[in-house]
């Protein structure tokens, strides 16, 4: 069978023909509820617990509101439902604004169970959730945060009822949006490489130090917010202190928290958001990989896997990595 290549990508299912970003991730989505039953049962159950559909049903995407001159994602109305979903690719929680005039869209609606769902990046569910802890909207609004990957697990065993033909389209859904639900390049061989420094850290307890972090722990945090640092986590991570390469690490998985004393006893609570990586087991080169003279101080560098085990320096290793992709 012919192979259908789109823009360098191969074309997995039909969804795969619309793109990749969270207009494109509404419009499937959109599509494959009103394709399903057992689909749109789910995800009202999952919104909604024990709330009874009713018929008919109406999914709406891209509503433009003349009142409020806005548009949501995707609405859900039933005579029994409605549900206004925010989809993000990001982790970014509605503005003010935003919430204000869903609930002006509620109250014109008038239906008796009324939901916010906002679908968020994988990781990102108990922050977004804190984040929107402020808002305390007028009965019977309440509202839901659910990942794309959560969505994903659903949309699949959706999968196994109903008719053989949206059995089949439901689960070239879940694949489109699943290959979709990881922003990183879960394909990447560049790794992330960052200094660690044995002090204390700023208001933690000082027994624990960056370099604990990973080695006792196996985690490492970053800002999730801040220039000059990755808006994705990396797909491989890497460690320098005391001069030399210590240990490179697979991101086996990723949250985003603002507390990160309920990971590690003691420290204190952020104002900024942070990226919390889980590592896989130590990659280690079987040579001494030092420093070099182009990577100084605290400097974070890209550099191709293949490059950074094989190098006499982590410098050589980052200067070739910039040469290939000249």
């Amino acid at each position: 069978m012919a192979e259908l290549v789109l823009h360098g990508r191969p074309v997995e299912t039909v969804f795969d023909l619309l793109g990749r970003d969270e207009n494109d991730m509404t419009y499937a989505l959109g599509w494959g509820l009103t394709h399903n039953a057992a689909a749109l049962a789910a995800f009202v159950e999952r919104s909604a617990p024990g709330t009874a559909l009713g018929e008919p049903v109406v999914v709406d995407l891209q509503q433009h509101d003349r009142e409020d001159g806005g548009y949501t994602d995707i609405e859900v109305i039933s005579p029994e439902f409605h549900v206004i979903v925010e989809a993000k690719r990001g982790w970014g929680p509605p503005s003010a604004g935003q919430l204000r005039r869903y609930e002006a869209r509620f109250a014109r609606a008038d239906r008796p169970v009324q939901r916010v769902v906002v679908l968020t990046q994988n990781g990102a569910e108990s922050l977004v959730r804190h984040q929107l802890g402020p808002w305390e909207p007028p009965a019977p609004i309440k509202a839901a945060v659910v990942s794309w990957s959560d969505l994903v697990l659903l949309l699949r065993e959706a999968g196994r009822r109903g008719p053989l033909a949206e059995r089949r389209l439901v689960r070239e859904l879940a694949s489109y949006l699943g290959g979709l639900a990881d922003m990183r390049n879960t394909e990447s061989n560049q790794v992330y490489v960052v200094s660690l420094s044995s002090d204390p850290l700023g208001g933690w307890p000082a027994s624990i130090t960056a370099i604990q972090v990973v080695t006792d722990f196996g985690r490492y945090f970053f800002p999730a917010a801040a220039a000059g640092w990755p808006k994705v986590p990396p797909n491989y991570v890497a460690f320098r202190y005391w001069g030399t390469l210590q240990s490179i690490h697979h991101v086996d998985d990723y949250t985003i928290i603002d507390n990160p004393s309920e990971h590690f006893p003691g420290a204190p609570t952020r104002s900024d958001p942070l990226f919390l990586l889980t590592l896989g087991p130590a990659i280690k080169p079987d040579h001494e990989v030092r420093t070099g003279n182009t990577i100084r101080r605290a400097a974070r560098a890209w550099i191709d896997l293949d490059l950074l085990l094989t190098s006499k320096t982590i410098s050589a290793a980052s200067e070739l990595s910039k040469a290939r992709r000249a």
